[in-house]
């Protein structure tokens, strides 16, 4: 049996849950702010918002000089939370207003409601500073929600196909994932990761209580961590790329809950590839990646599969384990138009996209035996100068999701 004393453990930074929630919401408030004010720096001349349409369509944008808002509203249906509304948008600027071809920095944001009680919010900044020679990269999450916890192992996630009240428990959860990286030579980057996120699970399924991982560390943790990465980068576009070659190693070295736990380690191998095939806007993409948990890593930081940036299409948290790998191939295709948009771009704002891609979960890569198939489709709307709305549809081995977000899953 599990020890009722799991329910009043602490947080190392803050004596109780509620401490943690406000610090989080003053972060998040905190990050807004900062990312608003360099986006709007602009001459007093510029500062008059204008509301405008693109082309026919009846997306509207709020835009100056240098900043510029498209907000949506959206509903979406997923696995983890059933029927959501979405609302959000997109957010882009130029840090460096000198040098043309620089991409801009841009903010994706969403915060949604389900039919199940599940509350997310997301947001994704990236920042190109002055001739891209310092990035910062984020991802900002807030989730509370009811949740599902099947175990640990491909095993373990395949019974039962569908959660039950076995499976089931309620998950509060948030994170703050930034990586700094720096320019050295041509396309080489090397920086520093940083993460700070916190789990509480409440009204625990048999499942989790029986689980010898849940047992140690119990129901609520908190992590914080400190980590290096080197990159080499030759993309055209970060957040939609039509060529270019992306390798990433990073490692990420966690503290967790009260210090006298273990520590652990995160190593992340990530490898893509963008071909252009004879015009901008057909474009191969692939992508294989692999996150490797070394020493004691606690349950909700086992590596997962069935994001909506991998396999998409299965739920997100089924499959979890000490190593995580997938490989997917991706093709996407903008069509064009007969005549120039008002901006004459002659590519037309609407494409689609299929993917086929299979990973799986292990205690290590020798144990790979099992692979998750997955395949999908989706539809593609450009709200901004390369920079897309996507609806995608992914179909798992016996599930399957919606998704609508901003910008490429890779």
């Amino acid at each position: 049996m599990v020890s009722a004393d799991f329910m009043h453990i602490k947080y190392l930074y803050c004596a109780n849950f509620s401490c943690m929630t406000k610090r989080f919401y003053l972060f998040i408030g905190f990050l807004f702010i900062i990312f608003s004010a360099v986006a709007q720096r602009e001459d007093e001349s510029a500062q008059v918002p204008i509301i405008t349409k693109k082309d026919s369509t009846v997306i509207a944008e709020v835009e100056t000089k240098n900043f510029r808002i498209t907000p949506f509203l959206a509903p979406s249906v997923s696995p983890e939370v059933g029927l959501m509304l979405t609302a959000g948008g997109l957010i882009s600027f130029k840090l460096d207003k000198e040098n043309a071809k620089i991409q801009p920095s841009s903010i994706p944001f969403s915060v949604g409601y389900s039919t199940t009680g599940a509350l997310i919010a997301n947001f994704r900044p990236s920042l190109f500073f002055k001739n891209d020679k310092n990035r910062v990269i984020g991802d900002i999450w807030i989730k509370d929600m009811p949740d599902n916890f099947w175990g640990i192992g491909y095993k373990d996630g395949k019974t039962p196909s569908q959660p039950d009240t076995t499976t089931q428990y309620h998950r509060y959860w948030w994170q703050i994932f930034l990586k700094y990286s720096h320019k050295f030579g041509k396309n080489f980057y090397a920086g520093l990761l940083f993460d700070y996120n916190a789990t509480t699970a409440s009204d625990p399924g048999i499942r989790m209580l029986t689980n010898a991982n849940f047992q140690l560390y119990g129901p609520d943790i908190n992590n914080v961590s400190m980590g290096l990465l080197a990159q080499y980068d030759s993309r055209d576009i970060t957040v939609n790329a039509y060529k270019g070659l992306f390798l990433e190693l990073s490692s990420n070295f966690y503290s967790t809950t009260a210090l006298e736990k273990p520590s652990y380690q995160i190593i992340i191998l990530d490898y893509r590839q963008y071909q252009q095939i004879k015009r901008p806007g057909r474009t191969l993409a692939w992508q294989v990646k692999t996150r490797i948990g070394t020493g004691e890593v606690p349950w909700p930081e086992l590596s997962q599969i069935g994001t909506p940036m991998d396999l998409r299409g299965y739920r997100w948290g089924r499959y979890r384990d000490r190593q995580m790998t997938f490989a997917i191939t991706e093709y996407r295709h903008m069509f064009m138009r007969k005549s120039p948009r008002k901006d004459g771009e002659m590519m037309s704002r609407f494409g689609w996209v299929t993917w086929l891609a299979a990973g799986s979960v292990a205690k290590d890569f020798s144990s790979m035996h099992n692979w998750l198939p997955n395949v999908g489709v989706g539809v593609r709307y450009e709200v901004q100068k390369r920079m897309n709305a996507r609806v995608d549809f992914g179909i798992g081995e016996d599930s399957n999701a919606f998704y609508i977000s901003f910008n490429e899953a890779f």
